[in-house]
């Protein structure tokens, strides 16, 4: 399915893994020291905490509208440093599984530097623009925070785009109505992001649903999120 659904989803070696049950119910990227040099480097997650639900990971498959559950991580090369270690080496622990698992980054800054900026990863020597994107995506969540009309506006338009499905949404204002608005708005924009990594196509839809809504504001950030995409 992935090959057919999402290509450009990049497959790498895969592994075996099970829950442990008596945790939390999730998969966990756990970022602390690392035990090699990472001078000149920046790896960082795009959502915090990051992690991906068991029950994401169960029901994935069943729909062909999902969007394959995963944690966005940046991980950005600063050339102009003498200093900048050649190869990076970075160790990220997952938890929440019964077996300690890690997954190990490796990457070459020269491969960087040729590669230049290709679809799907964020491995550039200038991280100006992601960091554009990643303020105008923290500034709409800031504002769909002050206002549940907006966002349930925002929400349901995504739902009939099937941006989300019935299950994402039903979630937003009923499994998670003891939470907080900003906490749902947290859930929301992490599925928005993984739009925006894995189904580029579809994020021109998303900024359609934020100008229809008649604010300034949405209109003005979709505006950015747009210019942000395109440089």
């Amino acid at each position: 399915m992935l090959d057919k659904e999402y290509r450009q989803h990049e497959l790498r070696q895969n592994f075996k893994f099970q829950f442990d049950h008596s945790c939390f119910g999730c998969l966990e990227l756990v970022f602390s020291p690392q035990d090699e040099p990472i001078t000149g480097w920046i790896v960082s997650p795009d959502i915090v905490p990051c992690q991906i639900k068991e029950r994401e990971i169960n029901k994935f498959g069943f729909d062909i509208n999902t969007i394959p559950p995963s944690c966005p991580v940046s991980i950005y090369a600063d050339s102009s440093r003498p200093d900048t270690v050649h190869v990076l080496k970075y160790a990220i622990p997952l938890k929440g599984l019964l077996d300690p698992v890690k997954i190990n980054i490796n990457r070459s800054l020269r491969d960087i530097l040729d590669a230049g900026h290709s679809v799907g990863t964020k491995d550039v020597p200038n991280p100006g623009s992601h960091n554009d994107l990643k303020k105008h995506l923290n500034d709409l969540k800031r504002f769909l925070s002050t206002s549940e009309a907006k966002f349930r506006d925002i929400a349901n338009g995504c739902k009939e785009v099937q941006i989300i499905d019935s299950s994402q949404y039903d979630e937003l204002f009923d499994g998670m109505n003891n939470q907080s608005l900003s906490k749902r708005v947290e859930l929301f924009m992490g599925n928005i992001t993984l739009l925006i990594e894995i189904c580029p196509d579809h994020i021109s839809t998303f900024l359609s649903i934020l100008r229809e809504q008649d604010h300034v504001v949405l209109s003005t950030l979709a505006d950015r999120i747009a210019a942000s995409l395109d440089t």
